[in-house]
């Protein structure tokens, strides 16, 4: 298995944490690739590190139920109840990170799917932060790959 950062925006110890996930869900390895929409070998070298994840396949496991921000960052979900303010301006700020990160593409454009799975990183992220589970200075912007400065500049805000 690869040590240190094998993919920007993903920190090491993804492979350990997505197969933990797995086996917390008690899911096979060909489940989990059936799901992502990817196959059995796919799934083995996301579990060694040696491959990069799409978001197509985040969004597939997602919907096992696997924890995207824990998966990603290492960070469990907090359980802290959140103001109706906070949720406003957590929410605000991820559609504007998502907004920014669709106008920086060649095309101006983002999929849908692309875009849920960002929405979740960042909003589960973006709640560590309110809750004090992540610092107030952690950079969202390395979440997202290609990290350009208009990007930058919104999480900055």
């Amino acid at each position: 298995m690869k040590t240190g950062s094998w993919n920007q925006g993903i920190p090491s110890g993804f492979g350990l944490r997505l197969k933990e996930e797995r086996k917390r869900l008690g899911k096979t390895q060909a489940e989990f690739a059936e799901a992502g929409g990817v196959g059995r070998l796919s799934q083995i070298q996301y579990e060694n590190e040696s491959t990069a994840p799409t978001t197509r396949y985040l969004s597939g496991i997602a919907n096992l139920g696997v924890d995207l921000a824990y998966l990603l960052l290492g960070v469990r979900l907090g359980t802290g109840q959140l103001t109706t303010e906070q949720e406003e301006r957590i929410d605000k700020k991820a559609f504007e990170l998502i907004e920014a990160y669709a106008e920086a593409q060649p095309d101006r454009r983002l999929g849908a799917e692309s875009r849920r799975v960002l929405y979740r990183v960042l909003r589960s992220c973006l709640v560590q932060v309110e809750l004090g589970s992540l610092p107030a200075n952690f950079d969202l912007a390395t979440l997202i790959p290609g990290n350009v400065a208009n990007i930058a500049n919104i999480v900055k805000a």
